[in-house]
């Protein structure tokens, strides 16, 4: 029991470090914490750690591609939004400046 309590905390330890990893991509990160994953999860299930953590190191790595992917488009959405907004400022802008123009032009007149 104390070995399984050990294998965990180090586990989580490993899985801990890698998320707060700096130097490391995302990829890397991925496959460090699925491969911690995997490898307890094939250790517990009947002794197949190492093709547990290689498993866990897969799916971790297409788990971080597909983050990354939703975060870049997050990311072009938001550019997309505001690009919009400056081009509705930029018309707002127009439409007031013509009306004052009209309101200057009916003013010349009278």
């Amino acid at each position: 029991m104390k070995a399984r309590i050990f294998t965990l905390a180090v586990a989580a330890a490993v899985a801990f470090v890698a998320g707060d990893a700096y130097a490391l991509g995302k990829n890397e990160k991925g496959c460090l914490v699925g491969g911690a994953a995997g490898g307890i999860g094939g250790h517990v299930l009947g002794d197949h750690a190492l093709l547990g953590a290689a498993a866990g190191c897969a799916v971790g790595t297409i788990v971080a591609d597909k983050r990354k992917d939703k975060d870049a488009n997050q990311a072009q959405h938001e550019k997309d939004a505001r690009h919009d907004e400056r081009v509705r400022e930029r018309e707002r802008e127009r439409e007031r400046e013509r009306r004052q123009e009209v309101v200057r032009d009916e003013h010349r007149t009278y």
